[in-house]
């Protein structure tokens, strides 16, 4: 899978990530818009937009 944009956040001391903006606009999330996070390997997660939780 080809690399299109990259950036980098932290985890926070409650374990939540904020998705850079300039991602957020790349893929066109909007607030309170679902993802799925899914583990591909054992130090790898995807996130992906959704628009229901099948």
């Amino acid at each position: 899978m080809p690399v299109l944009m990259r950036a980098f956040a932290r985890v926070d001391k409650e374990g939540k990530i904020a998705i850079p903006d300039n991602i957020r606009r790349q893929v066109g999330l909007q607030p309170g818009q679902l993802v799925e996070v899914k583990v591909l390997a054992k130090k790898s997660i995807m996130i992906s937009a959704r628009e229901t939780a099948r």
